[in-house]
């Protein structure tokens, strides 16, 4: 199973989970994205702000600020659904093992979080385009491209969670261990195995219960990563609401 993108050690707290470690390229970004927000809310940026903000500029920034926030909700939105169904998915096999309703259940919430996502990236193409001009004041060049870096970890994390759209999971799981572990993420193996038991396939099922709880466990840690996150751009925004509004 391929692991989860923990971001930093900042947000994320890793667990001594037995997942082959797979590099995922947010890591990096996590860290500097911090950083940078932190950066933002120093006296001296913001009196650099001030200066730099006017006109379409502030339209620009606030538009991108809020786009951000909104992709982050969904992040955050998505992971809780997830959770909750996997709680009740774990429950269930703890109590009487998972059969064919339990699995259409689960799927049914998995659809609708991939179907949300799926929307949200839909709607980064103004955020996107806007990106794509050069600023010539520094500030507001620099809060870009902390846009352009969180967009960038948002879109990774959220297509991290969602998985392919129309690739055939259960195929996946037929293949040999090996292969599926350096091809599939744990929201995926999830994902293939509830696929496999609708089918009335129940091979490997009985395997599936750590694997479940490992999920579970790893939702948690990104949900502490995008709460932190959410929370340094909810911050920033209101600096730049209220370095405009004086």
């Amino acid at each position: 199973m391929a692991s989860s993108p923990k971001m930093s050690r900042t947000g994320f707290h890793a667990r001594s989970v037995s997942l082959p470690s797979r590099p995922h390229p947010t890591v990096p970004e996590y860290d500097e994205i911090l950083c940078r927000l932190n950066l933002m809310l120093l006296p001296e940026s913001q009196q650099a702000l001030a200066k730099e903000c006017h006109g379409e500029l502030v339209d620009k920034v606030l538009n991108g600020s809020l786009q951000l926030l909104d992709l982050c909700g969904t992040a955050k939105e998505s992971l809780l659904m997830t959770k909750e169904c996997t709680q009740e998915l774990r429950s269930s096999l703890r109590r009487k093992g998972c059969d064919a309703k339990e699995a259409a259940t689960y799927l049914a919430c998995r659809k609708a979080v991939k179907k949300s996502i799926q929307k949200a990236l839909r709607n980064l193409k103004d955020l996107e385009t806007s990106n794509k001009g050069q600023d010539s004041f520094v500030m507001v060049s620099m809060l870009r491209d902390v846009e352009q870096v969180t967009l960038s970890v948002l879109k990774s994390l959220l297509s991290f969670i969602s998985g392919p759209k129309d690739q055939s999971l259960v195929s996946k799981l037929m293949h040999s261990r090996s292969a599926k572990l350096e091809t599939m993420n744990e929201f995926e193996q999830i994902d293939a195995a509830m696929q496999s038991v609708e089918k009335h396939k129940a091979a490997g099922i009985n395997c599936i219960q750590a694997d479940v709880a490992d999920l579970e466990l790893n939702i948690e840690d990104l949900e502490s990563g995008v709460e932190c996150l959410y929370r340094h751009l909810i911050k920033v925004r209101v600096t730049l609401l209220n370095i405009i509004s004086n």
